[in-house]
């Protein structure tokens, strides 16, 4: 496989030029919907949702409301894009380029792929939402409140970090997905996934450490789901391919 080089970056940004077009109009169309019609609905849910009781949510600033808004909006138009953003990537690798020569996908494949990947993305935020933040998030406003502070929240650092919580574990559940591309289109082999076993559990305790609370309990909550879905995945792979 050929280096990717310069000139090979700079051709792949002059055929896409067109398309780029494209994907800022479904990203600007998207998000205006969502400004006027879906932002508040879902700021409105998340906070009674997840908020814990006694809990409060302030503003401070002025602007905070609007530009949380124009933000959650992004993401939403963003998403409906993604679709397109990675067919067009995977396209003009392929053509231009040796990266993904061993990688082949049809139409079919591409269809089935894409509705295995926003179900289990899906898993990975109803999962977040309905058990790991809840429980998250009264951790910490028990915390605060045993120390004898009162739990203000500011309204876009509380709608951001659950936000990226859920990101991270729609991404999570993509993983029998990713390895079954991996290992069906030899990028990888399954005897490397099962080598490295170890390692992988290591890896995943640490991402849980990081992203939650001194706490064993929350740390499992998103280590276990984790390592159970890199099973998972190795059970799949042996299965299917």
């Amino acid at each position: 496989m050929s280096d990717f080089t310069l000139k090979e970056l700079a051709e792949i940004l002059v055929a896409i030029r067109v398309k780029l077009i494209r994907i800022f109009i479904i990203i600007a169309v998207a998000w205006s919907v969502s400004f006027f019609s879906i932002s508040n609905l879902i700021i409105e849910r998340i906070k009674i949702d997840l908020l814990p009781e006694g809990a409060e949510v302030i503003y401070r600033a002025p602007l905070e409301g609007m530009i949380l808004k124009l933000k959650i909006s992004l993401i939403i138009g963003f998403l409906v894009a993604l679709p397109y953003i990675v067919y067009l990537v995977y396209r003009t690798l392929k053509d231009r380029t040796e990266i993904l020569s061993n990688f082949e996908l049809s139409k079919s494949q591409a269809v089935i792929y894409g509705t295995v990947s926003a179900i289990l993305f899906v898993l990975g935020i109803t999962y977040g939402y309905k058990l790991m933040l809840p429980i998250f998030l009264q951790f910490l406003y028990e915390s605060a409140r045993s120390q004898g502070v009162l739990a203000l929240y500011s309204l876009s650092d509380f709608i951001n970090f659950i936000v990226l919580m859920l990101a991270i574990f729609g991404v999570i559940f993509q993983m029998p997905l990713f390895m079954y591309i991996l290992v069906k289109n030899e990028i990888a082999s399954l005897d490397v996934f099962k080598f490295y076993r170890r390692h992988f559990y290591v890896a995943f305790f640490t991402v849980g450490a990081i992203i939650t609370p001194p706490d064993v309990f929350t740390q499992l909550m998103v280590g276990l789901p984790m390592i159970l879905f890199f099973e998972i995945s190795i059970l799949i792979v042996r299965v299917l391919t």
